[in-house]
């Protein structure tokens, strides 16, 4: 990794993983889950929840860029537009700086929606497997 370098992956948040991490995380509130309760609080239709949808930063860090051990030191993130169920995000992972001397390195990281919205944003420390 460098400074510079750039990874996108997309990825379709779906129903299913919005009740698996409803499941995990035990947060069932009605918006992720009903039409009707994301209506009456002003969605179209239900939305994912923020954190599921941020999850997939991790995914990927650990996964591909930079990849398998990986570690999550850090991450701040702030949430912009809502992301509705099977929406496809596009995941952008940018390197920003690094630590003198050593494999850690900070990442802007965004989210954003099929129409080009930002959804998720925010940065990212880790420390690179060696």
């Amino acid at each position: 990794m460098k400074i510079g370098d750039i990874h996108t992956e997309k990825i379709k948040i779906t129903a299913e993983k919005i009740q698996q991490f409803g499941t995990f995380s035990e947060d069932f509130n009605p918006i992720h889950f009903d039409d009707k309760a994301a209506q009456a609080h002003g969605f179209p239709r239900r939305i994912a929840h923020g954190m599921a949808s941020a999850a997939f930063f991790s995914k990927i860090i650990a996964q591909t860029f930079p990849g398998p051990g990986s570690v999550y030191l850090g991450q701040t993130l702030k949430f912009s537009a809502p992301v509705f169920i099977d929406e496809t995000l596009t995941f952008k992972l940018e390197v920003i700086a690094q630590k003198e001397g050593k494999p850690i390195f900070t990442l802007k990281t965004e989210a954003y929606g099929e129409d080009q919205t930002l959804k998720i944003s925010g940065e990212a420390v880790i420390k690179a497997a060696v």
